[in-house]
């Protein structure tokens, strides 16, 4: 399942998904009579679709105006400060491929449906409700913190870049790390985002 997180979320083996998706790069050829064949067209289940780069969120958008139920998993990127689409270039969508693979192929932003051969394969709902339990708000994913309380740091941008601090709360939701500096023997607080500082 994965490491605990301190809230009791499960976090995701990030190298689990993503390896579903690594491959999997195969247009859909369509028979000659226009419709998808294979087994179990004619049921809701998740797919993975391939969108244009760097327009996941427009695809999204595109998606759910023709009423088609998406997954868009984000991650907290550290040192980057910036929340980035877990898998860059794809995302999940919940249909009957039957009735609604038209409805997605035709979308703006959406390349094609990732695929083995001419149909695409479903995916285990066992893998979305992991990436769902992972992710918190927004189905945004917060790896763990990589400090402790009383971990020594240095900030290294800001105002305060090359001063030594003393880590008081580890990451919080918002990405951020609570740290303890001390000014003339006097200890202040500050809060500071996680990618400023590293450790000593």
């Amino acid at each position: 399942m994965g490491d605990r997180l301190a809230d009791g979320d499960t976090r995701i083996p990030l190298s689990c998904p993503r390896s579903l998706a690594s491959g999997l790069h195969a247009t859909v050829q369509m028979p000659a009579s226009g419709t998808p064949v294979g087994p179990q067209v004619t049921e809701r289940q998740w797919f993975v679709v391939r969108t244009k780069a760097k327009k996941e969120t427009y695809a999204v958008q595109q998606l759910e105006r023709r009423g088609v139920q998406v997954f868009l998993p984000r991650i907290l990127e550290f040192r980057r400060e910036q929340i980035a689409p877990l898998f860059p270039s794809y995302l999940f969508v919940h249909i009957v491929l039957f009735e609604q693979y038209y409805r997605v192929v035709w979308a703006p932003g959406v390349r094609n449906f990732v695929a083995f051969g001419s149909v695409p394969l479903p995916v285990p709902g066992t893998v979305i409700d992991l990436i769902h339990t992972s992710a918190g708000d927004g189905g945004i994913i917060r790896p763990l913190s990589p400090f402790h309380p009383g971990d020594r740091v240095e900030i290294r941008s800001g105002p305060l870049a090359g001063l030594v601090a003393i880590v008081e709360r580890p990451c919080s939701q918002r990405g951020r790390v609570k740290v303890l500096l001390d000014f003339l023997r006097q200890g202040i607080s500050a809060e500071l985002p996680v990618g400023a500082v590293n450790r000593v």
